[in-house]
């Protein structure tokens, strides 16, 4: 790939119609690249922050326990924006050591209502893009194929400098990392390349790391690191070393068996400081003829948005319970279907720590502040 995207990389191809009219930060009839390049696609007005009393994430101080997690965040510039926004968690959308492309558009595309419930109640039933978009932005549904690119060290590394810059007194700069698997990697080398990553990371300003273990549209090796609780332990325990003891946070998928959820648990405590539950669960996406939405190879994609809030808060709730049972110094984030304020109180209430939002803050760039408006505590 090209070390920069193209300014011009331009039209998604097979778009949906008016799919614009209800997409905000996030140009969904334009590339990866252009977004990375021209967005985000807010151009005010700026709304009036709430002042809001600190609070305390990770011995951080932070004015709300609200942000966004890896995912649209690409460079400073849509980061700086969100901080403006009065998101106060704000995580750099996950990085490599190596370069690599997005997959062809399209990468993000609105899904129908009708097919998301039996498909969040069974992985291999497919859901079916929408044909017309009639709901609040905050009831919509994404499914999103991108394949975790990223920039060279060299880029990002200075990216997430300005990032740091660029941040108020109580909000945070997460950086997420991935290792990148190839059939030559070793497990010894796959570890190392997360620690490296890691140790970049917080050389390049962030306050804390995240070890994305989980991405719905990559690699098996890269895309359910957390199904395997031993070697998500060597991971966690290398990037605690290498970071220098910073606090660490790993993002896991749907864990569906109870004693392998506890065994990763168990097996990160130490290590890890807490868990960001959900990453955006894989399904097969299809148009309404029956046909891969994505193309050929990629017949299943993340989906997220509010659909998939009851399984990524009974995700929480599994976790919190195990944690308390068994005592582990370990605390729960919750992400996943989180499009309006009353969401984010949901996962706290379940005893999340911190909520946060991915889709419904690319909807809605004022959801912050309507969050701080009526629950300053947060």
């Amino acid at each position: 790939m090209s070390v920069l995207p193209d300014r011009n990389a331009s039209v998604a191809p097979g778009m949906q119609p008016d799919v614009q009219a209800t997409g905000k930060t996030y140009r969904f009839d334009r590339s990866y690249e252009w977004n990375y390049v021209n967005g985000p696609d807010y151009h005010g007005p700026w709304p009036a922050v709430p002042d809001t009393p600190m609070k305390s994430f990770f011995g951080l101080p932070v004015r709300s326990r609200f942000g966004i997690p890896a995912s649209i965040l690409p460079n400073s510039r849509w980061l700086e924006t969100y901080a403006r926004l009065g998101f106060d968690i704000l995580t750099y959308k996950s990085v490599r050591r190596v370069a690599r492309a997005c997959m062809p558009a399209p990468n993000w595309v609105f899904l129908e209502e009708a097919s998301l419930a039996p498909s969040m109640r069974d992985p291999d039933q497919p859901v079916v893009l929408a044909g017309e978009l009639y709901r609040a932005p905050s009831m919509h549904t994404t499914g999103g194929s991108f394949g975790m690119p990223s920039m060279l060290p060299e880029i990002w590394m200075a990216e997430m400098e300005k990032c740091r810059a660029a941040l108020a007194p109580g909000q945070v700069l997460i950086a997420s990392v991935v290792g990148t698997a190839a059939a030559d990697v070793s497990e010894a080398q796959f570890v190392a390349d997360f620690a490296d990553l890691g140790a970049r990371a917080i050389e390049a300003g962030a306050h804390m790391l995240e070890v994305n273990l989980s991405c719905p549209n990559v690699g098996k090796a890269e895309g359910t690191l957390y199904l395997d609780a031993d070697l998500s332990s060597r991971v966690a325990r290398a990037v605690k070393k290498a970071s220098g003891g910073r606090p660490l946070l790993l993002k896991s998928g749907v864990i569906r068996d109870p004693l392998h959820f506890l065994k990763l648990l168990k097996g990160v405590s130490g290590a890890a400081d807490g868990l960001v539950m959900i990453n955006a669960p894989s399904r097969r996406i299809v148009d309404a003829a029956g046909a891969e939405a994505f193309g050929a190879g990629r017949e299943r994609a993340g989906v997220t948005g509010a659909a998939i809030k009851p399984l990524a808060l009974d995700m929480v709730k599994q976790a919190v319970a195990l944690i308390d049972l068994h005592k582990l110094p370990l605390q729960v984030i919750g992400c996943g279907g989180i499009t309006a304020p009353g969401d984010a109180r949901q996962f706290v209430a379940a005893g999340a720590c911190a909520a946060l939002s991915a889709t419904g803050a690319m909807l809605n760039p004022h959801l912050a502040v309507e969050l701080k408006a009526l629950a300053p505590d947060l």
